[in-house]
């Protein structure tokens, strides 16, 4: 994970090694109430500092082999180390975290952003387990208006969604959508399942790129949480969008040209 982050334009990291005698550690490291005892005790002193800052937690009690530390929940299974209870641990933990920071004076001046990758466990016979991709995302802030996001979307939406309801007016190269902006708008998601990449229209019409061999397309249904496939080929329009956006990355980070028109692209400005 240090190799990613410090990749991808991050310049502190605080690991494990950082904590002082931390409450429980496990395999992945000190518990999510540990990690976000730290983080609130860091937030207090950034927002002290007057200066903007952009804080990345990363929880993984909800990781196997799903330890955690012993009377903090009531156990939703008997056995205690399964998927059910470390990730009603994990919200725990979470939850004891906005209380404080609501309580906090970071709180009146600070946008929160909690995310998933993909649910528990992303197999099965699908191709692309679409199902396993569904996952909350849910923007927290003290004059943040409630409401619900409807059309389709995906991670890459959320920066430029966080910029906006900053009240940034920005220029950048980012290619997601601004869903403050256009909530309803018909939106995509993108899914990488091994070596199979699916796109996802609005109308829930899926084309999944495959090696070395044709597209297919496809229907997937939420109700039965599957995907039709069907005999005919996918259509031009939609196999361009799903190619388009699987090529994009690789050539953007193999070109250095992530960037804007004119800004030097480098480790410092990614």
């Amino acid at each position: 994970m240090r190799s990613f982050f410090t990749g991808n334009g991050f310049d502190t990291i605080v690991d494990q090694q950082d904590y002082t005698d931390p409450s429980f550690t496990g395999s992945w490291g000190v518990s999510d109430e540990d990690l976000f005892e730290k983080t609130h005790e860091e937030l207090k002193q950034l927002h002290t500092s007057g200066k903007p800052f952009f804080r990345l937690v990363f929880s993984s009690s909800n990781h196997t082999p799903f330890e955690f530390p012993d009377g903090r929940i009531e156990p939703y299974d008997d056995d205690k180390n399964t998927v059910n209870n470390a990730v009603k641990y994990a919200d725990h933990a979470l939850g004891e975290f906005m209380a404080s920071a609501r309580n906090s004076d970071y709180w009146e001046d600070t946008l929160f952003l909690i995310v998933a990758d993909h649910d528990a466990r992303v197999w099965g016979d699908e191709l692309v387990p679409i199902k396993n991709f569904q996952i909350p995302g849910l923007i927290l802030g003290a004059d943040i208006e409630g409401r619900k996001i409807q059309t389709i979307t995906s991670q890459i939406d959320l920066a430029p969604t966080l910029l906006s309801l900053m009240g940034i007016t920005s220029e950048h190269p980012l290619v997601g959508r601004d869903l403050a902006a256009f909530p309803d708008a018909p939106g995509r998601a993108m899914m990488q399942f091994n070596d199979y990449y699916a796109w996802m229209d609005n109308h829930f019409n899926v084309t999944v790129l495959r090696p070395d061999q044709p597209p297919l397309a496809g229907v997937y249904s939420k109700d039965r949480g599957q995907t039709q496939y069907l005999q005919q080929a996918s259509s031009e329009t939609l196999f361009n969008k799903a190619l388009a956006h699987a090529l994009l990355p690789l050539k953007l980070y193999s070109n250095r040209s992530y960037g804007l028109p004119g800004v030097p692209s480098g480790p410092n400005h990614d």
